[in-house]
């Protein structure tokens, strides 16, 4: 019988629903505006630009509602370690995933996934980008949790969660949903796009397509196929990962597959690939946007201190009308 992991051992399989926070990027479209603010350069996940806490942590505490303490994972980039202790001293042991470089999304979804997937096999992952900010945030979890039930039921599926355009922005992924599947409230992909230019944007806009909000739910098996088949330069050598994970050896075998690796973004190298492999959950009466660009951050904050809303230390309360 094979010997579990020191990672599968930090992790008893309560249930086989498993989230994780992607907090390894580095922000580079808001540099100079965090500079402004904060008078440092620092990545925008470990800046409180709303209320106390930073991104990261609105990130963690939002969800933290939907899955047992140890099955909540964040990655956080080497470099920025000296930030990330203040969110993420009380973590437990093992649920910190340490990316020595940024390689894109590709590879930032891919080495938290290999540790998932060693402890569970059956692991059904929510992929939560650190850096939105979200209001109505319990009607937000009720459709993270109709996503998971959902892939759980139909595993060779992936769900990502989509909203409305509130306006013509650029730096979204654009989904064109196609007809109702095994649930009524869960629809087919006709079409994904990554960040189209403006001219195709406008006519997405047109035909009411729907913005991706990059939050996916898939069983940690079908991830790790996909990305296998579609971006396999970065899978093959990852598999030298899996095998050190729990082993004295795991961190210098995680480096050096990360100076071997080419970038990969996964929007475009699977999600674009595989629209017959996606469903699309439509997210209706929550607020939700991605502060990856200045102009987006700007709006919210200025919206934010016009209103009639009161800053607490935990938490913001705005009084909608």
């Amino acid at each position: 019988m094979r010997q579990k992991s020191w990672f599968a051992a930090l992790h008893p399989q309560t249930d086989h629903h498993w989230g994780i926070i992607l907090a390894g990027g580095n922000g580079t479209r808001l540099l100079q505006f965090i500079k402004a603010r904060f008078g440092e350069y620092r990545p925008k996940q470990y800046c409180a630009l709303i209320g106390n806490r930073s991104m990261l942590r609105h990130t963690i505490d939002r969800v933290s509602y939907l899955f047992a303490a140890d099955h909540l994972l964040t990655t956080v980039s080497a470099q920025h370690l000296t930030w990330a202790f203040d969110d993420l001293h009380d973590r437990r042991p093992g649920t910190v995933i340490i990316q020595p470089f940024n390689r894109e999304t590709g590879p930032g979804i891919l080495l938290p996934l290999l540790h998932v997937h060693q402890a569970d096999p059956n692991a059904v992952v929510t992929l939560f980008p650190a850096d939105h900010f979200i209001l109505q945030e319990e009607r937000y979890r009720t459709f993270v949790a109709r996503a998971i039930e959902y892939v759980s039921n139909h595993r060779d599926q992936i769900v990502t969660l989509g909203i409305i355009p509130t306006s013509l922005q650029h730096g979204y992924g654009w989904i064109e949903k196609g007809e109702p599947s095994q649930a009524e409230d869960v629809y087919t992909v006709k079409k994904f796009w990554e960040k189209p230019d403006a001219q195709l944007m406008h006519y997405l806009h047109e035909k009411k397509c729907l913005w991706n909000t990059m939050i996916l739910v898939g069983t940690s098996q079908n991830f790790l196929n996909l990305m296998e088949e579609h971006m396999n330069e970065v899978f093959a050598p990852s598999q030298r990962i899996t095998r050190s994970i729990g082993t004295t050896f795991e961190s210098d075998v995680t480096e050096d597959v990360f100076r071997s690796i080419p970038s990969a973004n996964f929007s475009r190298r699977v999600l674009e690939r595989i629209p017959e492999k996606l469903r699309v959950l439509q997210m209706e009466g929550v607020y939700w946007n991605d502060w990856g660009d200045e102009a987006r951050v700007r709006t919210d904050i200025d919206f934010l201190e016009h209103q009639d809303h009161v800053f607490a230390e935990d938490e913001i309360t705005i009084k909608m009308e």
